[in-house]
């Protein structure tokens, strides 16, 4: 019932968030900006795309080194895994479903790979800096909507690094807020779920005392966001956009950043809507170019998604109905 409740949320969000954007569009001139649209330029360039999916596996099995020392293969198979789930499902089960196979696959508890999946994604929020930095470097049209989603994205940044101080530095502290929290769950199931928070908690500090890979995690995180950006620019040059590489760099990092929040099921109508919101209404590039560079970048990136992500399921025997069932997730999840 939740499964319906949730699907049915994000089929919702994403069908305001695409009437929206088809109200803002006009087809003919939408239409004919694919006429001269260079297709092999972009498929050349959308490598830099996937690069940056790599580069992000690595900073995730850095991370993870401490835990368990995934080769590249298994760091980046895991990921596609995990992010194709997340695309078509939107409650993040992909973030469940990596820490499922490293129990089922590798033995590592779910308890203790969690917190690292935590801290990963908390690491693609750091570029909310360079958000700050590229603002007075560009012209940029900081109107109240954008000015709404910095700020959001800001907070929540503050939100997810004062939760992971806190936890590492009050570990204690933080276990028996977790305590007073776990008071409305029944009384027979607590155990369980107390010891698994324990474990939860405990494990937010893996990166403590790290200081060079945690320069690395930061600065493997900036090389995945200039990567992505070389792609976006290529897809707007493609269509003929007037556009400068440190416009797309701010406007894709800011992009990149809204994934944190909910999403409808692969994306649809959250990325054409917020597209224009930032590429258009704030950059000044024109709404129907974007609407075109959008909707082909779209459609590119979920065929990357989908094909690497059931080749790595494929490649690590997993089956996918196994990891979005919530009864095999229960079988599994450990304490």
């Amino acid at each position: 019932m939740k499964n319906k409740y949730n699907w049915l949320f994000g089929i919702l969000l994403g069908a305001i968030f695409l009437f929206a954007w088809l109200k803002m569009i006009n087809w003919q001139e939408f239409i004919s900006y694919f006429k001269s649209f260079d297709l092999n330029f972009v498929l050349v360039f959308s490598f830099f795309y996937v690069f940056a999916y790599v580069l992000r596996s690595l900073r995730w099995r850095l991370i993870m080194k401490p835990i368990y020392q995934m080769t590249i293969l298994q760091s980046f198979g895991l990921f596609m895994a995990g992010l194709m789930i997340n695309y078509v499902i939107p409650v993040r089960a992909g973030e469940l479903a990596k820490s499922v196979i490293l129990k089922s696959k590798y033995q590592v508890r779910i308890s203790k790979s969690l917190p690292t999946i935590f801290i990963d994604k908390i690491s693609d929020l750091f570029p909310i800096i360079l958000i700050m930095i590229l603002i007075p470097l560009i012209t940029v049209q900081v109107n109240i909507t954008l000015s709404i989603i910095i700020a959001v994205l800001f907070a929540i940044f503050l939100f997810f690094i004062s939760f992971l101080f806190f936890a590492v530095n009050h570990h204690q502290r933080a276990l028996k807020i977790l305590h007073i929290l776990l008071k409305v769950i029944p009384r027979g199931w607590r155990p369980q779920f107390e010891m698994f928070f324990e474990n939860f908690v405990g494990g937010m500090s893996i990166m403590q005392n790290r200081i060079k890979d945690n320069i690395c995690v930061y600065f493997i995180t900036l090389l995945a966001v200039f990567s992505e950006a070389i792609y976006i620019y290529a897809v707007f040059k493609a269509f003929g956009a007037d556009i400068s590489y440190t416009q797309i760099l701010f406007g894709y990092t800011l992009m990149n950043l809204t994934y944190i929040l909910p999403t409808p099921p692969a994306q649809i109508g959250s990325n054409q809507f917020m597209w224009v919101l930032i590429f258009s209404l704030a950059l000044g590039v024109n709404k129907d170019l974007t609407s075109a560079s959008v909707t082909f970048s779209h459609l590119l990136t979920s065929i990357w998604i989908f094909a690497l992500g059931i080749i790595s399921l494929l490649a690590l025997r997993i089956p996918l109905n196994e990891l979005v069932s919530q009864k095999e997730l229960k079988e599994k999840i450990d304490v």
